[in-house]
């Protein structure tokens, strides 16, 4: 038992064959540089920049809970939250990466 064939002559074949072509140069990134990886200290800024959102989520989390569930376990779990958000984004701040062969 053979594949079951995928296009009924060549000539469909070959139709399909051209336009996966032609959709692929389409498709062609503009620079070469869009598809290289960031550089290090630009991924280091992302990953402050996400812990300082979180941390302001977090802040603005804790601050809109009501003043009659305070003293709750889980209040006290955000609260400590809040406080290693704090010490990540001050070690974060510490961070002073190597500059590297003239490109930083």
């Amino acid at each position: 038992m053979g594949r079951s064939r995928r296009y009924a002559n060549e000539a469909e074949r070959q139709r399909a064959y051209r336009q996966r072509v032609a959709a692929r140069q389409h498709d062609v990134p503009a620079a070469p540089s869009a598809c290289r990886r960031p550089s290090r200290p630009t991924r280091l800024a992302a990953v402050q920049s996400a812990v300082q959102q979180l941390h302001a989520e977090y802040e603005q989390w804790l601050a809109s809970i009501p003043e009659s569930l305070e003293d709750t376990d889980p209040v006290h779990r955000l609260s400590e939250t809040v406080e290693q958000l704090e010490a990540v984004l001050d070690l974060l701040a510490e961070i002073q990466p190597p500059r590297g062969f003239g490109r930083d």
